[in-house]
């Protein structure tokens, strides 16, 4: 009896001995934005999505269109829950930011989703994740550009600050993921000021790269203070691109989404257009970790 409970031991240490370990390395994260509207064009992005590669996918806002109020508010069924359906039967982790149409409800009705089901992330507006050494901040920018939501800012700055204190020797690379980008090749030329003054402050400068949606194309915006910009938001209302894109810069309308692996301190990105199923644009970002 003592041969055969001694074999079975022997046999379970194998298989935790040499089972394949998935690395952070090989992960494989995504980024999505502005997916909020029930279109064509949301179903062939959330269908890629499904159908990709990604370990994780970072949703960059905007996840409704009108807005949800509650659990119950058929728009939370009719414009996220539903659509997503084939991606959130992956189960693949999808993690949340919300955006300025998220706030024409209530937000926090996101933080129930959550709870609700386990393979979407979404603790607070703010928050921090990390992987291994690589190290995400997701960031909520409406209540910097909306004037109204100015009593909201204070625990934010004073979180953010306190959380580059603290992870500042724990990171090898860093993102910040938000809605709203600083600049734009595209048709939104700038973020408003009291948006740019907190982005100028406390992400650029900060970060390795800032991700966002909000501007409803992909785009590769290039370094301002050693923080390299890039805007994936064309989940399902494509639109924005300049007539001519500066030199090094890459900002076009096609459907997709941002896929990215990091590797200690380089980043190897690539946008993915979504009907076609091919990269359209692909890039390496070195980082210093968090500054």
């Amino acid at each position: 009896m003592k041969t055969k409970y001694f074999k079975a031991l022997i046999f379970l240490l194998l298989i935790i001995t040499f089972r394949p370990i998935v690395s952070d390395e090989s992960s494989i994260y995504c980024f999505v934005g502005d997916a909020g509207e029930v279109n064509p064009t949301q179903a062939m992005v959330v269908n890629a999505l499904a159908n990709s590669d990604c370990s994780l996918v970072w949703h960059l806002g905007d996840i409704t269109q009108l807005g949800v109020q509650s659990m119950d508010d058929p728009e939370l069924q009719e414009s996220f829950l539903k659509p997503f359906k084939p991606f959130l039967e992956t189960e693949i982790p999808f993690y949340l930011t919300v955006g300025n149409h998220d706030y024409k409800g209530d937000p926090s009705v996101y933080l129930e989703v959550a709870k609700n089901y386990p393979s979407i992330f979404h603790p607070s507006n703010f928050y921090t994740k990390k992987f291994g050494e690589l190290c995400f901040f997701a960031l909520d920018t409406t209540i910097f550009d909306k004037l109204y939501y100015f009593y909201k800012r204070g625990s934010q700055i004073r979180w953010l600050k306190e959380e580059v204190e603290r992870l500042q020797d724990q990171c090898n690379f860093s993102i910040a993921v938000a809605h709203h980008p600083l600049f734009s090749s595209g048709d939104r030329d700038r973020a408003n000021p009291q948006l740019a003054i907190f982005l100028e402050n406390y992400v650029f400068g900060t970060f390795d790269i800032y991700i966002t949606g909000h501007n409803h194309v992909l785009a590769d915006e290039g370094d301002h203070k050693k923080t390299r910009q890039l805007i994936s938001a064309t989940g399902a209302l494509p639109g924005g691109s300049p007539q001519e894109t500066d030199l090094g810069k890459f900002n076009i309308e096609t459907p997709g989404y941002l896929r990215m692996t990091v590797k200690k301190n380089t980043a190897r990105y690539e946008f993915i257009d979504a009907e076609q199923d091919e990269v359209v644009w692909s890039n390496i970002k070195i980082g210093s970790g968090l500054r």
